[in-house]
């Protein structure tokens, strides 16, 4: 079990990570693709990464065992929007982070040259991370991330609005099942005994694509402290679009568009931009494009909701929808 203590100062900088984090994902994907036990709906891209793993990219996977310990300074920020500042970020890790992390990965299995290189900090072992750290992106997360980001947005919009409504309390007390909040701890399902103790620095939830079952933490107490939790299982990773539309609403409006207007309709008190990405399977920007138009055909409403813009259907897209319905008939 693991246990974070709050503060009053911590529980008002308790905060959402802005976006996907690419380092985050790589490294849980990493234990996904090493470990046994992957969704089957995910059973499709271990396949096709497996495939691309290059043996740098399986040396790199020894940093990031799937139980254990894993290194710290692979994920050394929280919210990192893209795969160079992540990479950035590890290679300005403190020597003594390095030296660290890397010793306590070494007491768990047999160190290496390579190992022991990058806990002297040396260039050229740092230079050959940061290349395979690029390379596993490209090759294993590059191809999907629109979608795993729309899917992050999608958890972290529900997440804000949890919040909105009921504050932090709220919040922690829906954050996830394996997640018990009896104030001012967080209990959290672990597969360690440990205490963390926030003393003022706050606490950076982030929700993941592919962390899996339960959440997880860095080991060092001194590094930022962040909770790292597995998104609401609404995969779309092998699903169609949401919603079907007859063709007399596709001829109209189009596709995507149709398809938007039925997925807001189906949640009425309304969707965020990153959950209809998620829900429809777009581009977090295809799926405002989409948004805007329908709001200024009158058929959705928009207003916002924190930092997000929550759509609505008006009555005039109602009224669409059901004469659609009504002709298919």
């Amino acid at each position: 079990m693991l246990r974070i203590h709050f503060t009053a100062a911590d529980l008002g900088a308790v905060r959402l990570a802005a976006d996907a984090d690419p380092l985050w994902e790589s490294l849980l994907s990493q234990h996904l693709l090493r470990g046994g036990a992957t969704p089957p709906v995910l059973g499709d891209w271990r396949a096709a990464a497996t495939a691309r793993l290059t043996p740098q990219m399986r040396a790199l996977m020894g940093l990031a065992p799937p139980t254990g310990y894993s290194a710290d300074f692979l994920t050394p920020t929280s919210g990192v929007r893209d795969i160079a500042a992540g990479i950035d970020a590890v290679l300005a890790t403190p020597l003594e982070h390095l030296r660290a992390d890397l010793h306590r990965l070494v007491t768990r299995r047999p160190s290496s040259g390579w190992l022991r290189r990058l806990a002297d900090g040396d260039r050229r072992a740092l230079s050959a991370l940061a290349a395979v750290m690029r390379s596993y992106f490209d090759a294993v997360l590059s191809p999907h991330w629109e979608l795993i980001a729309s899917q992050v947005a999608a958890a972290r919009a529900r997440g804000a609005r949890r919040m909105v409504d009921g504050g932090v309390d709220r919040l922690l007390t829906t954050l996830h099942p394996a997640v018990r909040w009896e104030a001012p701890t967080l209990h959290v399902a672990y597969p360690v005994d440990r205490d963390l103790h926030l003393d003022g620095r706050g606490l950076v939830l982030m929700p993941s694509f592919f962390c899996r079952r339960t959440p997880v933490t860095l080991r060092a107490a001194d590094r930022p402290p962040v909770l790292v939790y597995p998104i609401d299982d609404e995969l779309g990773w092998a699903a169609g679009p949401a919603a079907a539309p007859g063709d007399r609403l596709l001829a109209l409006l189009g596709t995507t568009r149709a398809a938007v207007l039925r997925t807001v309709a189906l949640h009425p008190h309304g969707c965020t931009t990153g959950e209809l990405a998620a829900r429809v399977r777009v581009s977090l920007s295809s799926a405002s494009e989409h948004a805007t138009t329908l709001r200024r055909a009158g058929l959705l409403w928009a207003r916002p909701c924190g930092r997000h813009t929550l759509h609505t259907v008006t009555p005039l897209g109602y009224a669409l929808l059901d004469g659609a319905s009504r002709a298919e008939r």
